[in-house]
């Protein structure tokens, strides 16, 4: 299953908008898609990106990068139900890491176990 990766700096598109609310909606993390969005667009104010894997043209995974200088926090992940067990968590992280990497970033830090699990497998901690 190829993804494609986007980094976003906003949510204004309302239908990015819409699919990641309904993708939130599935995230035990948030009480449901709406808290997860009005969370997200506070954090995209304050040193976050958004990263979004796409497969025709759905988003079918996001996490949030955090920080600023050369260190970052890798939070919020969610993959959608149909598409969990396929390898798009670490494709997802692995393809963040290369991007942030390629502005400087050296550090990752998990803000969860399954991104904990996929730094390591990537040998990333």
């Amino acid at each position: 299953m190829p993804i494609t990766v986007h980094a976003n700096t906003s949510i204004e598109n309302t239908e990015v908008r819409e699919q990641l609310e309904r993708l939130y909606d599935t995230s035990p993390e948030f009480g449901d898609g709406q808290d997860a969005i009005e969370q997200l667009e506070q954090n995209l104010a304050q040193y976050t990106l958004l990263y979004t894997a796409v497969f025709n043209t759905k988003i079918i995974a996001a996490i949030w990068s955090t920080g600023q200088g050369d260190r970052r926090t890798l939070e919020n992940i969610v993959v959608h139900p149909a598409n969990r067990g396929r390898g798009v968590a670490e494709r997802l992280v692995s393809e963040v890491c290369r991007m942030e990497e390629e502005k400087g970033v050296k550090h990752f830090e998990p803000g969860c176990g399954a991104i904990h699990r996929c730094l390591t497998s990537l040998e990333k901690i």
